[in-house]
């Protein structure tokens, strides 16, 4: 009997700053802050897409700061998202 696999989709670490720098994180804050309804859909085509704009709502929605500072991310987002990540309030 021959059994097909699956392979595992290819991954590659990356920290707090790499997520909050994406297109989906971004969007996913300002949706939240904008009091949007979450888009079930949204990056349905890319895994990794669909969690960083799911982190980006849940941290649109505990901290009350701006994401960006000009072009950079905000410290105080970063501080709070790192410490969302360490309590598990986002995974």
């Amino acid at each position: 009997m021959e059994i097909d696999m699956q392979r595992q989709v290819h991954t590659k670490q990356t920290g707090i700053l790499g997520i909050m720098r994406t297109a989906a994180f971004s969007t996913g804050f300002k949706e939240a802050r904008a009091g949007k309804p979450i888009r079930y859909e949204a990056y349905d085509h890319d895994a990794n897409g669909q969690w960083n704009y799911e982190r980006g709502r849940m941290l649109g929605l505990i901290f009350t700061g701006p994401l960006k500072v000009g072009r950079a991310i905000n410290r105080g987002a970063a501080m709070q998202f790192s410490i969302a990540i360490g309590q598990k309030i986002i995974l």
